[in-house]
Protein backbone atom coordinates (compact mmCIF):
# COMPACT_ATOMS: atom_id res chain seq x y z
CA UNK A 1 0.00 0.00 0.00
CA UNK A 2 1.42 3.65 -0.89
CA UNK A 3 0.38 6.54 1.15
CA UNK A 4 -0.45 9.55 -0.15
CA UNK A 5 0.37 11.73 3.43
CA UNK A 6 1.90 10.71 6.78
CA UNK A 7 0.67 11.99 9.87
CA UNK A 8 2.98 12.16 13.03
CA UNK A 9 0.95 13.03 16.34
CA UNK A 10 3.04 13.69 19.35
CA UNK A 11 1.67 13.33 22.39
CA UNK A 12 1.89 15.35 25.15
CA UNK A 13 2.69 14.97 29.44
CA UNK A 14 1.38 12.09 31.36
CA UNK A 15 0.70 10.51 27.97
CA UNK A 16 1.27 8.04 26.13
CA UNK A 17 0.32 7.20 22.29
CA UNK A 18 -2.71 4.90 23.65
CA UNK A 19 -4.17 7.53 25.25
CA UNK A 20 -7.38 9.66 24.57
CA UNK A 21 -8.30 10.49 20.81
CA UNK A 22 -4.87 9.63 19.33
CA UNK A 23 -5.59 5.32 18.04
CA UNK A 24 -9.06 6.72 16.76
CA UNK A 25 -7.44 9.47 14.65
CA UNK A 26 -4.54 6.88 13.56
CA UNK A 27 -7.59 4.65 12.44
CA UNK A 28 -9.58 6.90 10.64
CA UNK A 29 -6.28 8.29 8.74
CA UNK A 30 -5.02 4.80 8.37
CA UNK A 31 -8.84 3.98 6.84
CA UNK A 32 -7.87 6.90 4.51
CA UNK A 33 -4.77 5.47 3.15
CA UNK A 34 -2.53 8.00 5.24
CA UNK A 35 0.12 6.45 7.08
CA UNK A 36 0.26 7.54 10.66
CA UNK A 37 2.92 7.75 13.61
CA UNK A 38 2.63 8.20 17.08
CA UNK A 39 6.02 7.70 18.25
CA UNK A 40 6.19 6.93 22.40
CA UNK A 41 8.24 9.97 24.22
CA UNK A 42 10.71 9.09 26.47
CA UNK A 43 9.62 9.80 30.71
CA UNK A 44 6.21 11.46 29.90
CA UNK A 45 5.89 11.89 33.69
CA UNK A 46 9.39 13.75 33.98
CA UNK A 47 9.49 14.79 30.38
CA UNK A 48 13.12 16.76 29.28
CA UNK A 49 13.21 18.95 26.08
CA UNK A 50 16.55 17.14 24.53
CA UNK A 51 15.48 13.97 25.23
CA UNK A 52 11.98 14.46 23.24
CA UNK A 53 13.79 16.24 20.94
CA UNK A 54 16.03 13.60 20.33
CA UNK A 55 13.22 10.82 20.29
CA UNK A 56 11.41 12.84 17.29
CA UNK A 57 14.94 13.30 15.58
CA UNK A 58 15.78 9.51 15.82
CA UNK A 59 12.76 7.77 14.66
CA UNK A 60 11.44 9.94 11.76
CA UNK A 61 11.98 9.79 8.27
CA UNK A 62 12.76 13.39 6.97
CA UNK A 63 9.42 15.40 6.84
CA UNK A 64 8.29 16.54 3.99
CA UNK A 65 5.17 18.53 2.00
CA UNK A 66 3.33 15.26 2.40
CA UNK A 67 3.78 15.49 6.09
CA UNK A 68 1.88 16.45 8.79
CA UNK A 69 2.36 17.14 12.23
CA UNK A 70 -0.19 16.91 15.28
CA UNK A 71 0.39 18.23 18.76
CA UNK A 72 -1.35 17.75 22.02
CA UNK A 73 -0.14 19.97 24.49
CA UNK A 74 3.19 19.37 25.55
CA UNK A 75 3.82 17.68 22.31
CA UNK A 76 2.85 21.15 20.16
CA UNK A 77 6.07 22.95 21.80
CA UNK A 78 7.83 19.49 20.95
CA UNK A 79 6.97 19.70 17.73
CA UNK A 80 7.69 23.26 17.04
CA UNK A 81 11.14 22.85 18.55
CA UNK A 82 11.75 19.57 16.01
CA UNK A 83 11.15 21.98 13.33
CA UNK A 84 13.15 24.55 13.90
CA UNK A 85 15.98 22.26 14.58
CA UNK A 86 15.57 21.29 10.94
CA UNK A 87 16.29 25.01 10.25
CA UNK A 88 14.34 25.60 7.44
CA UNK A 89 15.94 23.05 5.05
CA UNK A 90 12.45 21.60 3.87
CA UNK A 91 8.76 22.80 4.13
CA UNK A 92 6.17 20.35 5.63
CA UNK A 93 2.30 20.18 4.76
CA UNK A 94 1.31 21.56 8.27
CA UNK A 95 0.26 21.81 11.98
CA UNK A 96 -2.00 21.24 14.19
CA UNK A 97 -1.96 22.06 17.29
CA UNK A 98 -4.47 21.10 20.07
CA UNK A 99 -4.04 23.05 23.68
CA UNK A 100 -0.65 24.30 21.96
CA UNK A 101 1.74 27.25 24.22
CA UNK A 102 4.86 28.48 23.53
CA UNK A 103 5.78 29.80 26.96
CA UNK A 104 6.00 28.90 30.28
CA UNK A 105 2.36 27.70 31.63
CA UNK A 106 1.52 28.64 35.70
CA UNK A 107 -0.36 25.22 36.06
CA UNK A 108 2.61 23.03 34.98
CA UNK A 109 5.90 25.13 35.83
CA UNK A 110 8.06 21.79 35.89
CA UNK A 111 7.91 22.16 32.00
CA UNK A 112 9.57 25.57 31.98
CA UNK A 113 12.49 24.30 30.21
CA UNK A 114 10.91 23.10 27.14
CA UNK A 115 9.75 27.08 26.57
CA UNK A 116 13.11 28.05 27.85
CA UNK A 117 14.66 28.18 24.33
CA UNK A 118 13.21 30.82 22.20
CA UNK A 119 11.43 29.53 18.89
CA UNK A 120 12.06 30.96 15.52
CA UNK A 121 8.84 31.59 14.29
CA UNK A 122 9.66 33.65 11.31
CA UNK A 123 11.19 30.55 10.21
CA UNK A 124 8.32 28.70 11.10
CA UNK A 125 5.48 30.56 9.40
CA UNK A 126 7.84 30.11 6.44
CA UNK A 127 8.82 26.16 6.41
CA UNK A 128 4.98 24.73 7.66
CA UNK A 129 2.60 25.45 4.59
CA UNK A 130 -0.67 25.40 6.74
CA UNK A 131 -0.51 26.25 10.51
CA UNK A 132 -3.81 25.59 12.61
CA UNK A 133 -4.27 26.03 16.51
CA UNK A 134 -7.52 24.56 18.32
CA UNK A 135 -8.47 25.17 21.87
CA UNK A 136 -11.62 24.78 24.20
CA UNK A 137 -12.75 28.11 25.88
CA UNK A 138 -12.83 26.02 29.59
CA UNK A 139 -8.75 24.51 28.84
CA UNK A 140 -7.90 24.58 32.69
CA UNK A 141 -4.61 22.97 32.02
CA UNK A 142 -3.35 25.09 28.93
CA UNK A 143 -5.30 28.16 29.65
CA UNK A 144 -6.92 29.57 26.61
CA UNK A 145 -4.57 32.85 26.28
CA UNK A 146 -1.63 31.14 25.60
CA UNK A 147 -2.75 29.20 22.28
CA UNK A 148 -3.89 32.32 21.18
CA UNK A 149 -0.79 33.33 21.90
CA UNK A 150 0.83 30.59 20.06
CA UNK A 151 -1.84 31.05 17.20
CA UNK A 152 -0.50 35.11 16.67
CA UNK A 153 3.03 33.77 16.76
CA UNK A 154 2.27 31.22 13.75
CA UNK A 155 0.06 33.45 11.90
CA UNK A 156 -2.25 30.48 12.19
CA UNK A 157 -5.97 29.22 11.85
CA UNK A 158 -7.64 29.28 14.80
CA UNK A 159 -10.20 26.77 16.16
CA UNK A 160 -12.15 27.69 19.28
CA UNK A 161 -14.12 25.14 21.07
CA UNK A 162 -16.50 25.47 24.05
CA UNK A 163 -17.08 22.60 26.28
CA UNK A 164 -14.15 19.98 25.87
CA UNK A 165 -11.51 20.80 28.41
CA UNK A 166 -7.75 19.32 27.39
CA UNK A 167 -9.03 17.38 24.88
CA UNK A 168 -8.28 14.39 27.70
CA UNK A 169 -10.27 10.95 27.54
CA UNK A 170 -11.34 12.21 30.92
CA UNK A 171 -12.53 14.79 29.01
CA UNK A 172 -14.55 12.73 26.86
CA UNK A 173 -12.16 12.46 24.46
CA UNK A 174 -11.77 9.14 22.70
CA UNK A 175 -12.74 10.81 19.36
CA UNK A 176 -12.13 13.68 18.05
CA UNK A 177 -14.30 14.12 14.89
CA UNK A 178 -13.56 17.70 14.28
CA UNK A 179 -9.98 17.43 13.95
CA UNK A 180 -10.74 14.33 11.62
CA UNK A 181 -12.53 16.74 9.81
CA UNK A 182 -10.23 19.66 9.75
CA UNK A 183 -7.22 17.53 8.59
CA UNK A 184 -9.37 15.83 6.04
CA UNK A 185 -10.50 19.77 4.59
CA UNK A 186 -6.50 20.12 4.26
CA UNK A 187 -5.62 17.57 2.94
CA UNK A 188 -8.34 17.23 0.06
Amino acid sequence: MSYVNNIIIVHGFLSTPRHHWFQWLRQQCEDANIRVFIPKMPMPRAPKPDKWLAQLSNTLDMPNEKTWFIGHSLGCITVLRYLSSLRGRLRVGGVILVSGFSEQIETHPELSDFTATQIDFDLLRKTINHRITILSSDDTVVAPRYTVKLREQLDAELYSFTGCGHFLDCDGFHQFPALNNILRDYLK
